[in-house]
């Protein structure tokens, strides 16, 4: 199977890598110039059109960053109807279940069918296939996207269109409200007169462990605050829409969440 990709980020750029060494025929794209650049993996195309990209395939995999990219990308249809009768489509980006099961319904009209199949996990573990993969879509789709999906880590099969990337989002919900909590102990620590660094470090040797403490250092730099917030930001409206507010569950993991994003609010307001 002939595969595209679209968006040679962070995330994507590793993905794409995989595929190829996977053994899969690939042809990728991004809209910036550098990222194209510096995609130098050996046997792949780089095209500049992502339509072309999708007539030149069978799978199009796609991980752009925000839902107004995919809109942008796949929203009037024309990338569908160059990925043709039989084509697959593969969101990866983390974006609104509702907008994964629209374009499913423009996809359709194409013979095209769409898989939404939220990663996690980071560049690192997307170049050995070791993501985490949550997918939806119908059982053909899922059956055709499997070989290439496995290809990329452990996949679990959560259902119809939407149903992967609520997955995702109960997972980077979780995850937010874990740097929330990391972020917010850190803090708590400093006003009592700690060294930031040093509390850190003893709190990973102990039950506290865990991959916010270890992580939220870096989230916190001043000068990717911005760039975080807007990141984060969306996939925590995009969950808050899961469950009304009043649910115990999610009033407390939004709150928590929300300490995050205040907090990359306060380092971004240390550049300036």
């Amino acid at each position: 199977m002939k595969v595209g990709f679209i968006g040679l980020g962070s995330l994507g750029a590793p993905m794409a890598r995989r595929i190829a060494r996977s053994g899969f025929p690939l042809v990728v794209h991004d809209v910036s110039a550098a990222a194209m650049d510096a995609f130098d993996e050996p046997g792949v195309e780089l095209v500049s059109d992502p339509v072309e990209v999708a007539r030149r395939c069978e799978a199009l995999c796609v991980c752009v960053r925000m839902d107004s990219d995919l809109v942008d990308l796949a929203g009037d249809g024309k990338i569908f109807a160059a990925l043709g009768e039989g084509g697959l489509f593969i969101v990866h980006s983390t974006v609104a279940p509702e907008l994964c099961q629209e374009l499913a319904e423009r996809a359709r009209e194409h013979g095209v069918a769409l898989v939404d199949a939220g990663v996690s996990g980071g560049g690192p573990a997307a170049l050995k296939g070791e993501l985490s993969i949550y997918a939806g879509g119908g059982d053909d789709a899922l059956d055709k996207a499997r070989p290439l999906l496995e290809s990329l880590g452990k996949v679990a099969y959560l259902g119809p269109v939407g149903r992967g990337m609520q997955g995702k989002l109960l997972n980077n919900l979780v995850s937010i409200a874990n740097y929330g909590m990391a972020a917010a102990i850190l803090d708590l620590g400093e006003s009592l007169g700690f060294d930031r660094e040093q509390l850190r470090e003893t709190l990973m040797a102990g039950s506290a462990q865990g991959f916010a403490l270890r992580a939220v250092p870096g989230l916190l730099r001043p000068e990717g605050a911005v760039a975080m917030r807007q990141l984060l930001g969306k996939d925590v409206d995009h969950a808050r829409k899961l469950a009304d507010n009043a649910t115990p569950a999610m009033a407390a993991l939004v709150r928590a969440a929300e300490s995050m994003l205040e907090r990359l609010d306060r380092a971004a307001a240390e550049v300036k």
